[in-house]
Formats: C-alpha cells, structure tokens, sequence
C-alpha cells in the first residue's frame, strides 16, 4: 500500500513541539511505534520527529509551525507513497524559507517544484537523482527520492527508517485533539 504521512523535523524539544502544535501527549512506549501519532528526540542529529498518520497535518498547521519556526528551525515533510508525491521544506524566523514537491503520478517522470532559496547540497543530490533517473531502465521514481533526501541530510531520518530504543530519547505517543463538541440545542434548552 506504501505511507500516507507526514512528518516533522524541529529543533524543538519533543513537549514544547507538541504543545505549539496544540497536540495531547501520552505515554512513553519502548518501541517505535506504528499506525500512531508519536513524538522522539534523535540522539544523532538532536532533532525532533513528531509522525503524524494524517498526510494533510503539515498543510493543516502551518500557522502553528510558522510561530514555532521563530525560535527552532522546522521541516514538514509529506509523503503519499500510492501516487508517488513527495515534499518538504524548511520554516525559519517564522517563514518559508524553501520547499521542493515531485509528484509522480503524471506524465513528466521529472517532475520536480523548487520554491525559495535551497541548501548548497540540493544542486549535487538533484543532479544524481536525475542522473539516476536517466540511466534506468526500470520502473523506479528515483526523483520522489529528492524532496526526502534533502532534510535527512541534516536530521538523519527518512519515513522508512525504523528507529531502535537506542537511537532516541524515548518515544511518545501523542494524540491530536478532538474537535470541541457542542451542546445540542436540545441539551441547551433543557440544561443536559
């Protein structure tokens, strides 16, 4: 079936991370968890990881992440395996200061959007992609590679790492939070 997520990187402690995002946190588990909402501080790189299942969670808490970006740099990282679609891009001083999109489920294999100023390393990591990409004769997206490779770069994880008990500080679940339900009107009326 492949991932329909979206992660964040930030240089944000894992609590301060998930209450700028106005998430609920819970208990600390042993093992990476899967199929969950989970928080973990990488011990390699320090950087925050909070794994969200909805790959709709980067674009639905940008204002958060902009606020949030004004004091740790952030990554929002999107990935939709099934139509080959991937990005990522970096918040700073509480803007954009770069994103790269592939999607891959259209005619152009090349498909690749470059928005804002990207790091030095972009231009030799597209270049081998492409390469790649060229001398290949299978059916292989080397290009959905690039949105991906660009943040592992500098946070040392990608959605399909599978991190051990060792390479973090622990790892949380956290919840998002409920929409806030309402009285109905009827309850209203009679005070229920």
């Amino acid at each position: 079936m492949g991932f329909r997520i979206c992660y964040l990187a930030s240089e944000a402690p894992p609590e301060e991370l998930v209450e700028k995002l106005g998430l609920n946190q819970g208990d600390h588990i042993d093992e990476m968890p899967d199929g969950d909402w989970w928080t973990a501080k990488l011990k390699s790189s320090g950087w925050t990881i909070l794994w969200s299942e909805d790959e709709g969670f980067g674009k639905s808490a940008k204002e958060q992440v902009s606020k949030l970006s004004q004091k740790h740099r952030t990554y929002i990282c999107e990935v939709n395996e099934t139509c080959m679609w991937s990005s990522s891009e970096l918040w700073q001083y509480g803007q954009q200061l770069w994103r790269v999109t592939h999607a891959g489920d259209g005619e152009d294999k090349f498909d690749l959007t470059e928005v804002g100023e990207l790091p030095k390393a972009f231009a030799e990591l597209k270049q081998r992609h492409f390469q790649t990409q060229k001398n290949t004769d299978e059916n292989v997206d080397y290009i959905f590679e690039i949105p991906l490779d660009l943040p592992a770069l500098e946070i040392g994880f990608r959605h399909e790492d599978h991190l051990e008990t060792e390479d973090v500080e622990a790892f949380t679940i956290i919840y998002p939070n409920e929409p806030e339900k309402r009285p109905s009107l009827l309850s209203r009326i009679f005070g229920r």
